[in-house]
């Protein structure tokens, strides 16, 4: 049996992330693929606050979808394993156009 604060860590990630599943459900299939990042940036916050937590991961998913332009290259950015203001910047400048 899973504790119960695990339940409750699960239950409020996923409560975090009713915004981002409505947009994958209602929005994005209008929209049809314009992310230029794989995974797309909907499914990046879910990984990265199932990975990071609510603030962290939300902060990495925000800075993400802010980088989500023609001003970057694109490609393919995964969540990282560990947590750092420099693995935030360091996805800005190894995705910037020159």
């Amino acid at each position: 049996m899973e504790k119960l604060s695990t339940v409750l860590h699960r239950l409020l990630k996923n409560i975090f992330l009713v915004p981002v599943y409505l947009y994958k459900g209602l929005l994005s299939p209008f929209f049809g693929q314009s992310c230029i990042y794989s995974p797309s940036c909907s499914s990046y916050m879910v990984d990265a606050v199932f990975k990071h937590g609510c603030i962290k991961g939300g902060i990495m998913g925000l800075a993400r979808i802010f980088r989500c332009s023609r001003m970057f290259m694109g490609g393919k950015d995964l969540v990282p394993e560990t947590w750092s203001w420099k693995a935030i910047k360091d996805a800005y400048i190894l995705f910037r156009r020159h």
